[in-house]
């Protein structure tokens, strides 16, 4: 398949988190055309065993790569951390396979930090990927993680969620001086979280950071598109249900009225 700096970024979540990876790269990248994909049938990932997050985000991964992808984006935490191997051997070297783990463990904000803090959701828990990866390359970093099950399913269905469901999670973190926000999901809360730390402890830049090396591999390897086309496409965002009020809501606050959002179901087992 021939792709080009023209070719689309391909992006999928299991819901609305990735979103707000999406939105940052229209930021970074604005020339970039997106097609995004959110498996809100079979939401929240967290909830799942690692054999059906595999089953189904290689068949989201195929269905992006027939789309003439140049890039596959993995804007969930859930599924980098139990399917990325097996995403990575079967896409080799026919596109670009990015994560929201990867350009953070390795990134050097995390050198000043001594204890850090991760909430996520039971499938990135389990895996203990983030413990392995951040270790990898900062021995000296102690590491608290707990699981937040509540969180991802309440945000994707737009509930506001009450502070001491949020405090009742933090109050175990409290002695800390980072945290990551281990699902995309939780980006949305960012700011409720800033607030129960009333700043004083460092919440990561996921988003900033995981789009510099999206920008970064794609300017490197002469894909990055870098001047606006004629023929510039509207993004288009698919759903594996009936398209929900609140990810359409989402998606129209993030990307305005000019999008497509349709729906596609996959024969999903």
């Amino acid at each position: 398949m021939k792709i080009s700096p023209l070719s689309p970024i391909g992006i999928f979540d299991s819901g609305i988190g990735g979103l707000l990876i999406a939105k940052e790269i229209k930021i970074q990248m604005p020339n970039e055309d997106l097609i995004y994909f959110g498996d809100t049938r079979n939401m929240p990932y967290g909830e799942k065993s690692k054999e059906f997050i595999i089953e189904n985000s290689m068949k989201i991964a195929s269905f992006l790569y027939k789309k003439k992808c140049k890039a596959l984006v993995i804007a969930c935490n859930s599924i980098t951390s139990n399917a990325l191997d097996i995403l990575c051997k079967t896409f080799h070297r026919k596109i670009l396979i990015f994560n929201v783990i990867d350009p953070i463990v390795k990134h050097k904000i995390l050198l000043s930090s001594k204890r850090i803090g991760i909430i996520a959701t039971p499938a990135t828990i389990r895996s203990n990927f983030y413990t392995k990866e951040i270790k990898k390359y900062y021995h000296h970093l102690d590491i608290v993680q707990i699981s937040t099950s509540l969180l991802a399913p309440m945000i994707e269905k737009g509930f506001k969620i009450k502070k001491n469901i949020i405090n009742n999670y933090l109050n175990r973190l409290k002695s800390i001086d980072t945290l990551l926000l281990a699902c995309t999901h939780y980006l949305f809360l960012k700011q409720e979280i800033d607030n129960f730390y009333h700043g004083k402890v460092r919440l990561i830049d996921i988003q900033k950071i995981v789009v510099q090396e999206i920008k970064k591999t794609l300017n490197d390897d002469k894909l990055l598109c870098n001047h606006p086309t004629w023929n510039r496409k509207f993004p288009i965002f698919y759903t594996s249900s009936l398209i929900p009020t609140f990810f359409e809501k989402q998606v129209r606050i993030l990307f305005g009225k000019k999008v497509f959002i349709k729906t596609h179901v996959f024969n999903f087992s």
